[in-house]
């Protein structure tokens, strides 16, 4: 080789060392520069990652001294960053609301895949949906509840907008819920879950009701991504290895926080939080931080639904990936821009660094190409709000599921892989048919077969899911697509309104005896009335005798009769009315209630009384007390004429949260034919016994029961006694 060809290779290589020294030259020392983050509320397991960071000099590694700002009722995120407040601060996907207001915030990463948000009320308040929340008070976060904005998305999608809900600032108390200042606040899972109530409460996640955001937003300033991107991305670094830190050794991490940051909070309770946010966060199945820009779009148009947003809406220089990515392009192009001036007169070296240019261009492009479908995929089959799986066409064996699938059925998604069909418990519900290869033939027509299951999650707990099968060809290989989506609720409302239906039927049968007897029974006591009054003024104008008494006697018998007779009647028919939220009573209470008002019955007849230990129930204590005392009543009327009466009242634990109560005489009994029959309205099995009654008693008792989620029967022989059993459902535990 002579001279000029040494030279021209020497001069190549100079030039890919050129290319190559950035890549291996080592970074400069960075001096420690000051940053603050502001936490979205006080200090616990929320934001362990950030402590993680500290206490293991991972932010120091990046050249940044964190100092945390704690969070308070009514706190804006994105004016923190905006103002100078805060260099980064954590906030709801309400950010992105704040950003098209105007205010320049960045979004860094999303901690939470899902929300934490839910909606809590009081247990047994009587809201069993969304819906029910109408008119009522709400207490909601940041201006308008646009910080809790997935509550709100959740109201528009049951049909709802939050004109029909009375909006109230959220105070952070939740005593403000429990003694009933509002009917429900906005809440996180992580932190309901963690800590005592003093009364029981119930959560409505959005998530349920196809709203699945984002939740606790790493934010900055647009100022500070654009000048100072390096900086962002190695705040970012740090924050998301101190979460990776944090989730892999909570219980090192909890000792911290307790330690150094919350004293008040004890290491189980931030445990309890910690297991919670797993869930949340899914360090096993997403990269921690993750987020897409095609999930932001849905939220963002969920926003612009909600009019929290208008119809212009952008996420133009909002999230942070997108900023650095094309600050990053920018600056290589001007890199290679130089180098190619500088080199303009070395012919070989211009064409070799055009080539591996180009290359890398071509490279960079299909690769953006191929992460760009594989993301756009990956978005659409993880976050679609129906489980999703792949089967082998002959043994049922699962080859791939989404991770909607691992939530609805409560498996992790690798143990899942391992299952087949049937090991999901799964029970057909069409044509009688139940075996797997029946289902699996139908799967293979031209058309998705469609049909109703019921199943059963990896905790036992059996719900129904709507399941569209076909064939499909993936990869050259056969495979059977199944779709399943959680029909649970639309089946507890058909349930619900078939139980309507029944008891429109039952009722409307009460409604015709009524009217029977409102054209018959209660007729005959004033007819007699009437008759005997008109005879005493016909016959004994202006005199009294024997018959006169007795004309009279037969008026005051009538007309107590008449009496009764309508009191029983209103006392049936004002069960079935609207009325109070059944409560925690101490049955003894209404059972001593009842036997004060029978006591000049009892100490006329010597009856003797027991009562066990009696525990709590949820009723009603007025109708409590109706119920007690028309069932001693009973026994008292019904006593045997050779013996002095003796009842027994006891309660024993029922399966199913219950509590069975046994009322037991020595009376004269009930044959077992008529066990059935006792409970009908007006039916009297002793019609002439001497204390016989109006048949409404023990239909009252009945309708009482069944009210408070019970249900009664009888066991007797007759001469020997009889014994009312009843069971209520028991009160939550203190």
């Amino acid at each position: 080789m002579n001279a000029l060809g040494r030279g021209i290779v020497a001069l190549v290589i100079a030039v890919l060392v050129m290319f190559a020294l950035p890549s291996f030259a080592e970074p400069p020392s960075k001096p420690l520069h000051r940053v603050r983050l502001q936490l979205k509320w006080q200090h616990q397991f929320q934001f362990a990652g950030y402590y993680a960071a500290i206490e293991k000099g991972y932010y120091a590694d990046e050249g940044l001294q964190v100092e945390l700002g704690i969070g308070e009722v009514g706190a804006n995120a994105a004016q923190d960053v905006a103002s100078g407040k805060a260099d980064f601060a954590i906030g709801s996907p309400s950010v992105l609301i704040e950003r098209n207001r105007g205010l320049p915030v960045v979004a860094v990463a999303a901690v939470f895949q899902h929300s934490p948000l839910a909606l809590m009320v009081r247990r047994n308040s009587g809201f069993q949906s969304p819906q029910s929340l109408g008119g009522r008070r709400v207490m909601l976060g940041g201006r308008d509840g646009t910080d809790d904005s997935e509550i709100l998305a959740m109201f528009a999608a049951e049909g709802m907008t939050k004109q029909p809900v009375l909006l109230l600032p959220h105070s952070g108390n939740f005593a403000d819920l429990f003694e009933g200042r509002v009917d429900a606040m906005s809440s996180y899972i992580t932190d309901t879950g963690s800590q005592h109530h003093p009364i029981a409460t119930e959560l409505f996640l959005p998530r349920h009701y196809g709203i699945d955001f984002y939740g606790d937003i790493l934010v900055t300033s647009l100022a500070l991504a654009t000048a100072q991107p390096e900086r962002v991305r190695g705040f970012q670094r740090a924050s998301l290895r101190g979460w990776d830190y944090a989730l892999k050794h909570p219980e090192e991490i909890a000792a911290l926080i307790h330690t150094r940051y919350a004293p008040d909070k004890s290491r189980a309770r931030l445990l309890a939080e910690a297991a919670a946010m797993r869930e949340l966060i899914l360090p096993d199945l997403v990269e921690i931080g993750h987020m897409n820009r095609g999930r932001w779009t849905h939220i963002g148009e969920t926003y612009a639904m909600l009019g929290l947003m208008g119809p212009d809406w952008t996420l133009d220089r909002f999230l942070f990936s997108e900023i650095e990515t094309g600050q990053t392009e920018r600056s290589s192009r001007w890199v290679k821009t130089g180098g190619i001036v500088g080199l303009a007169g070395l012919l070989l070296a211009v064409l070799l660094a055009g080539f591996v240019a180009r290359l890398r261009i071509l490279v960079r492009r299909r690769t953006g190409e191929l992460a760009a479908s594989e993301e756009q995929f990956r978005t659409i089959f993880d976050n679609i709000n129906d489980a999703i799986f792949l089967l082998e066409p002959e043994t049922g064996a699962i080859l791939s599921v989404n991770q909607r699938m691992s939530e609805l059925f409560g498996y992790p998604r690798e143990e899942l892989l391992g299952l087949t069909l049937g090991d999901l418990g799964l029970n057909g519900s069409m044509d009688g048919r139940t075996d797997l290869v029946h289902w699996l033939s139908k799967a293979r027509s031209d058309r998705p077969h469609l049909f109703e299951w019921r199943v059963r999650a990896k905790t036992g707990r059996g719900f129904w899911v709507e399941v569209s099968l076909c064939q499909a060809s993936i990869g050259g290989a056969d495979r059977l697509l199944v779709v399943a989506r959680d029909i649970s609720a639309r089946k507890e409302v058909e349930e619900k309104l078939r139980q309507t239906i029944d008891d429109l039927v039952s009722s409307n049968s009460d409604l015709e005896r009524f009217a029977y007897v409102s054209s018959h029974d209660l007729q005959t006591p004033l007819r007699n009335v009437v008759s005997y009054a008109q005879l005493l003024e016909r016959r004994y104008r202006g005199k009294l005798d024997a018959d006169a008494d007795e004309f009279i006697g037969f008026i005051v018998d009538n007309t107590r009769h008449m009496s009764e007779l309508i009191n029983d009647l209103l006392d049936y028919t004002r069960v079935g009315r609207p009325s109070l939220p059944l409560v925690e009573v101490d049955v003894r209470r209404p059972i001593d209630h009842a036997l004060a008002l029978l006591q000049p019955e009892i100490t006329v007849l010597r009856a003797s009384i027991t009562i066990g230990d009696m525990p709590r129930v949820m009723a009603d204590e007025a109708q409590m007390v109706s119920l007690m005392q028309n069932l001693i009543g009973n026994s008292l009327k019904y006593r045997h004429p050779a013996r002095p009466p003796e009842i027994c009242i006891e309660a024993a634990p029922y399966p199913g949260g219950m509590w069975c109560f046994a009322v037991r005489d020595n009376g004269i009994g009930i044959d077992k034919q008529y066990f059935s029959k006792i409970f009908e309205i007006f039916q009297r099995l002793h019609p002439d016994h001497k204390s016989s009654g109006t048949g409404i008693g023990l239909a009252l008792c009945q309708r009482i029961v069944h009210r408070f989620g019970g249900d009664i029967w009888v066991e007797s022989a007759p001469e020997v006694g009889a014994t009312f059993l009843f069971t209520l459902v028991a009160a939550p535990e203190r």
